[in-house]
């Protein structure tokens, strides 16, 4: 009987120590797997991606506002004309991912230009949609995309660490806020974006 019940905490012990070394186990996959995830999200992009992604945010953008006719939803083809040096420099091969459709209706030209300015140089991008069937134009649009504005990019992408450690430095400074007065009253009114012309549409 007395081995019995030994036998049976024998059995219990290693069950017990079994689970637990399986728990911490998985608890450090978890946790470098977040690590991982964590540093991942910290890469900073290439100029070049910086470039597309800005440009394919900013037409996702005017999709979602209902800026851009439904035929660019059809678009089969894409032709790009790149006549910028400073494109050319940045993307090398690299293009905005306009998104096609095998059995589209409408193709799209994309001419890109630079933006001569000394102090803040970009690119000019100019997009021509056309039916495939007629070649009539349907819609244009041209979209100005600065060094700022690709800088600006580059900067909210910075690592989560670095933020936190500047959010600690802020935290460590005195309060110099007047009583009555939030922090809304100080922040500049919004001003209009004059950089992009408005689209204009034609048959």
């Amino acid at each position: 009987m007395l081995y019995k019940i030994i036998g049976a905490f024998i059995i219990a012990a290693a069950a017990t120590i079994a689970f637990l070394t399986l728990k911490d186990e998985g608890g450090l996959n978890i946790k470098k797997k977040l690590t991982q995830k964590g540093e991942s999200a910290c890469v900073q992009l290439t100029p070049a991606e910086q470039l597309v992604k800005l440009i394919d945010d900013d037409f996702k953008t005017l999709a979602q506002s209902q800026q851009l006719p439904q035929q660019w939803s059809s678009i089969a083809t894409v032709e790009y004309r790149n006549g910028s040096e400073l494109a050319r420099a940045i993307l090398g091969k690299a293009k905005p991912g306009i998104q096609r459709v095998q059995n589209g209706t409408s193709y799209l030209e994309i001419e890109v230009m630079d933006l001569p300015d000394e102090s803040n140089p970009g690119i000019i991008l100019q997009a021509s949609l056309f039916d495939i069937k007629s070649k009539n134009k349907i819609f244009e649009i041209g979209r100005t995309y600065t060094m700022n504005d690709l800088n600006h990019q580059a900067s909210a992408e910075k690592p989560v660490k670095e933020n936190e450690a500047a959010k600690k430095e802020n935290s460590k400074a005195p309060n110099t806020q007047t009583p009555g007065h939030s922090d809304k009253d100080k922040q500049p009114q919004p001003t209009p974006d004059k950089r992009n012309p408005p689209a204009t549409s034609s048959q």
